[in-house]
């Protein structure tokens, strides 16, 4: 499989057996299944594909990876055991050589493909939610779902397409819930830090500000998530 292609056939047990884990673990499940996907992307590219004609083909068209995904490939580099920076350089040195290229030609637009790995993500995001979304219609996964952090809104908007309508209510009826219980805690965060009042900030209120940052717009990871021996 190349690194820069999704494995939509990952069968539907597997996807179920990584959503039920992401589900006890904090914040969005697609979002953490996503970034996953993406560390091993990476770590996949420099360890097999560095030498792969496609890869720079990719690569070149492409002018590189976007900021986001270049700062994450810069983590895998330096987190990773039996990385090191030769890979980066080969790939981008095939970047470097094509865009000096074009600029010799002076060309007047620099047109460029999009990033690679943010395509392989948002592919890897419709597939975790057409997955979780046929989970859902179990009562069971519903339950468990309730006792999770459950979805960020942009991935709520990817879910729901895949859900059927039953699924679809369920799914708007808990994420308004969710802003209900948001709502109550950012206002008593903003209440309680007030200078006449003395009343304790519960650990849920104290945290209210960072999920609506990641409720709303996604979550976003400081460190790498997957184990340095996967």
């Amino acid at each position: 499989m190349r690194p820069f292609e999704s494995d939509v056939t990952a069968p539907p047990t597997l996807s179920a057996h990584r959503l039920a884990r992401a589900l006890t673990q904090p914040g969005c499940p697609v979002c953490r299944l996503v970034r996953e996907g993406e560390e091993r992307w990476s770590w996949n590219l420099l360890y097999e594909f560095t030498g792969d004609p496609e890869v720079h083909e990719s690569f070149a068209r492409s002018l590189g990876l976007c900021a986001h995904h270049a700062r994450l490939l810069e983590r895998v580099v330096e987190g990773r055991r039996l990385m090191t920076p030769s890979g980066v350089a080969r790939l981008y040195e095939t970047v470097v050589r094509e865009l000096s290229r074009r600029l010799a030609a002076l060309q007047p637009r620099l047109k460029r493909d999009g990033c690679p790995l943010c395509a392989y993500a948002g592919e890897l995001a419709e597939r975790e939610s057409y997955t979780l979304a046929r989970l859902l219609r179990n009562p069971r996964w519903r339950e468990g779902f309730a006792d999770s952090d459950g979805l960020c809104l942009p991935h709520l908007q990817t879910v729901l397409p895949h859900a059927d309508r039953e699924v679809r209510k369920w799914l708007l009826t808990d994420f308004r819930r969710r802003l209900v219980e948001l709502e109550r805690r950012l206002g008593e965060l903003q209440r309680k830090q007030r200078y006449d009042v003395e009343e304790t900030l519960t650990p849920e209120e104290a945290a209210s500000w960072r999920e609506a940052l990641w409720r709303l717009g996604g979550m976003d990871y400081d460190g790498l998530l997957v184990e340095d021996d996967v």
